[in-house]
């Protein structure tokens, strides 16, 4: 190989670097949106699963809430 072709190959595999350089950093913010992304996402899931489990219990205690007050009003024998 003559030096031209060394001089060559070595600006060709420089470009490259910073081909490849560009491509980690626009990966880099992809993975930080991303990461974001599922984080808001998670978030909203929580506050879906709460807003659940409120809704359930409030449901079951008046449930609960209209069998006590039946018996105490006599139940079954009125």
């Amino acid at each position: 190989m003559s030096e031209d072709d060394n001089l060559r190959r070595i600006d060709k595999l420089e470009e490259e670097i910073s081909k490849l350089s560009l491509t980690i950093s626009e990966l880099s913010t992809s993975i930080a949106i991303l990461n974001r992304i599922v984080e808001n996402m998670n978030e909203a899931e929580s506050r879906r699963a709460a807003l659940k489990d409120k809704t359930i219990l409030i449901a079951v205690g008046g449930f609960i809430s209209a069998i006590v007050a039946w018996i105490i009003k006599g139940g079954l024998a009125q």
